[in-house]
């Protein structure tokens, strides 16, 4: 049986802080990496993240757009 496409996480599945940590009932959790040495990041953040002073683009991904006001 094929596997449902995870939903997005938002400005997280761009950023390189990302870490994808998947247990072992076949879930799969977006982690912070910038939350190891800053409190004011949550270690697991609700999504979508829609904004984030902290977002860091990846490698040769370009920064998201902003959403329309």
């Amino acid at each position: 049986m094929p596997s449902a496409p995870r939903p997005s996480n938002g400005l997280c599945d761009s950023c390189r802080q990302q870490r994808l940590v998947p247990n072992t009932r076949g879930s799969v959790f977006s982690l912070c990496e910038r939350s190891r040495t800053d409190p004011d990041y949550p270690r697991y953040p609700p999504v979508p993240v829609l904004s984030c002073p902290g977002f860091d683009p990846g490698p040769d991904l370009p920064a998201p757009e902003a959403p329309p006001a």
